[in-house]
Order: C-alpha cells, then sequence, then structure tokens
C-alpha cells in the first residue's frame, strides 16, 4: 500500500493524543483541582505553544532536520508524561504538566508539516490519511474510558508507550534533506545564497489572507479548548463517569469521517472562508448544545465535530502548505499552532476558567457559543467585503 507509514504515523499520533486530551481534565479533577486551577493547568500547552513550540519548528526548518527533531519531541515526550503517576498536589501537577507541554506542543505542527508534504510527493490525499487518525482515536478513547474509571494512571503509561511506538514508525519517514541554503546553492548556484537569505528573513506566507484564516483557526479553537477542558468536569458535576466520556468522544471523532470523505469535493466548491464560517458556525451550536446536560443533546452535540474541527483543520493545515513560502513548511504550521494551539487555547483555558468559576460551567458554554457567533459574523462580513 503506497504511502503506509504516513497512515501508520498520522493513526499513532492521535493514539498518544486520545490517551491524554479527552481524560486529562477529569483526572485534575479527580485530584481534587477546582475550575480555576483546572483553567491554569489546561492553559500551560497553549502558553508551551506560544513560546517554546515556534523554537522547535524554527530548529527544524533551519537545520533542515525535521524527522530528527521529531523524534527527539517524541522520545521526551514518553519520559515527561512518567512524571504524572503519583503526583497529587496543584504544585506537583503543575510540573509534570509544564515538563510534558514543553515538548507535546512541537510534536503536530511538525508531524503535520512531514505527512503533508509527503502524502502530496506521493499523489496520497490527505483527508484519507487524517482518517486513520480519527478511527484511531475513536477505537481507543472509547476502550479506555471503561478501563480509566479504576485505573485512571493507566492513560500515562499507555501515552508513554504509544510515544516510543510513535517514534518507530517516524524513523520510516525519509531520511532528513539538505538546508534550504544547500539545497538551492546545489541547484542555481552560488548566486542563490543572497536569495535564500532574503526569503528567511521574509514573510512567511504568500498572502495576507492567512490573517482572516487564522482568526477563523482562533475561533474555532476557543471554543474547542473550553469544551475539552471542561467537559469531563461538567459530566463529573452531573454525576457521569469516564465510560461516557470515552463514548462522546468516540461520538465525535467518527463524526469526522463523512467530512473527511467529502471535504476535497467541499473544497474545489467552497472557498476557505466560506467553510470556516460554517464550521465556527457549527461549533457555536455544539456548545449550545452541550450546555443542556442532557445525554441525548450532548450526543447530537458531538456529532458536530466533523463539520466544525474537521473542517476548520483540514482546511487551515493544507491552506498553509500551498501558501506558505518554500522552505519554510515547518514555520507556517507552527504559526498555526501559535494561533490555534497557543492564543486560542489559552484563551479558552483561562477565560474559560474565570467563567467556569464564576458562572458554572453550564453559563460558560453558553457565554463562549455567543462569542463565536460575534466572531463568526464579523469574520464572514469581513471575507464578504474583501471578495468585493
Amino acid at each position: 500500500m503506497k504511502g503506509l507509514n504516513l497512515y501508520l504515523i498520522n493513526g499513532m499520533y492521535w493514539i498518544t493524543a486520545s490517551l491524554y486530551l479527552p481524560f486529562i481534565t477529569m483526572y485534575f479533577s479527580q485530584k481534587g483541582m477546582d475550575s480555576m486551577q483546572i483553567g491554569i493547568l489546561s492553559a500551560l500547552l497553549p502558553i508551551a505553544s506560544l513560546t517554546v513550540q515556534p523554537l522547535w519548528a524554527a530548529l527544524a526548518d533551519r537545520t533542515g532536520r525535521r524527522r530528527r527533531v521529531l523524534i527527539l519531541l517524541n522520545l521526551c515526550c514518553a519520559a515527561a508524561v512518567l512524571l504524572f503517576p503519583g503526583t497529587g498536589s496543584f504544585g506537583e501537577i503543575l510540573g509534570a504538566v509544564t515538563c510534558y507541554a514543553l515538548f507535546n506542543s512541537a510534536v503536530l505542527p511538525i508531524c503535520d508539516a512531514l505527512v503533508v508534504s509527503q502524502a502530496e510527493e506521493k499523489g496520497i490525499n490527505f483527508a484519507w490519511v487524517r482518517m486513520c487518525g480519527t478511527v484511531s482515536y475513536a477505537a481507543i478513547v472509547l476502550g479506555m474510558g471503561f478501563y480509566l474509571k479504576k485505573h485512571m494512571n493507566l492513560m500515562f503509561y499507555g501515552n508513554s508507550a504509544c510515544f516510543l511506538l510513535f517514534t518507530l514508525l517516524c524513523l520510516t519517514l525519509p531520511k532528513d534533506k539538505k538546508t534550504l541554503k544547500a539545497q538551492e546553492q546545489e541547484r542555481r548556484g552560488p548566486e542563490a545564497d543572497q536569495t535564500v537569505k532574503k526569503a528567511g528573513k521574509g514573510p512567511t506566507f504568500q498572502s495576507k489572507e492567512i490573517y482572516l484564516i487564522l482568526l477563523f483557526a482562533f475561533a474555532m479553537q476557543f471554543g474547542i479548548n473550553y469544551y475539552s477542558a471542561f467537559l469531563g468536569v461538567y459530566l463529573l458535576e452531573l454525576g457521569y463517569s469516564q465510560s461516557l466520556l470515552g463514548v462522546l468522544n468516540c461520538i465525535s471523532a467518527l463524526s469526522e469521517i463523512p467530512v473527511l470523505l467529502l471535504i476535497h469535493r467541499l473544497s474545489r466548491r467552497y472557498k476557505e472562508t466560506v467553510l470556516l464560517t460554517a464550521a465556527v458556525g457549527c461549533m457555536a451550536l455544539r456548545l449550545i448544545l452541550l450546555s443542556a446536560g442532557n445525554v441525548a443533546l450532548m450526543a447530537a452535540a458531538q456529532l458536530l465535530q466533523g463539520p466544525s474541527y474537521m473542517v476548520c483543520y483540514f482546511v487551515c493545515v493544507t491552506y498553509i502548505n500551498r501558501m506558505v513560502v518554500p522552505g519554510k513548511i515547518s514555520q507556517g504550521q507552527s504559526t498555526l499552532a501559535f494561533v490555534q494551539m497557543g492564543l486560542g487555547s489559552l484563551s479558552g483555558s483561562l477565560l474559560g476558567g474565570v467563567l467556569a468559576s464564576v458562572y458554572g460551567i453550564k453559563e460558560g458554554f453558553l457565554i463562549i457559543a455567543f462569542l463565536l457567533l460575534a466572531i463568526t459574523v464579523a469574520a464572514g462580513i469581513t471575507a464578504g467585503w474583501r471578495r468585493t
């Protein structure tokens, strides 16, 4: 099967994510953390995305050793996640999350940069590659939801083991190429040196439309990070357990499959800004449904994961790979991670923590939903104005 390693790499990354992201705030809550503390702990990964992650991406691009950097990050994540078992106080958990975030924040953008470029090089539809990640995430999160009720630390040991397997799979990627500077000098001669220097100092993207794309990415992550940070805690408040959280996350992951099957057709028919406007609007509706506290409506909300998050993720990742200046592929994806996993997630965690503490988690869902609707209307009007 052509490009089998790309499917396995993407699938294994999302397995590592499924063993941490859906359940970590429930772990915080069971350790006695309140809403404000959960918001602070959830903000550490976004802070790392703002501060440390761009440095990893710049290192990968400037040295040309993207695969090696990714492997190093994977090994560090495998070690750092083992700090969690045995933590009890807020300070201990804070230290473990900080250490893990320093490395984990850079894994996805560098992995996406490598996998998307390899898929394009081999003529493979990235939507199919990403679908492997979706199915893997759904299967693991459903099964783990039932086990974690009595064995919460299992998620950390499993996460570590999967990062080691992820490392082995990354070894199947092509060996790191020479830096952009060296490639250009060999292909076009010594005069290319000055051109590459200028490109390195110039803009990362070829179009100013990127700012509008990044605004949508920010809005989506703002909403989804509040949902991710407090859904588990919300379910505990309602009297439910990890098993329901696993089922809900499985539903959300499976809802991505129809979107991935249709996304190329949709991308050819509609502009990126149209798709992103619809996606953020779906995210707002999703938060409104979650606020009901009814299992049936929460399940319906999870069915909107595909039309909201996956549309936004796919459109942003592929747009950036298409519009990035040659030689800055990791920095292009890093910019998306900076805005999305950094600014958007940080806002969702910190502001979300304040809203949950002052008004309650349910009311927080509604407030953020209306904020997203306002951003969607403003961005949609701006996109329409740009077209005219």
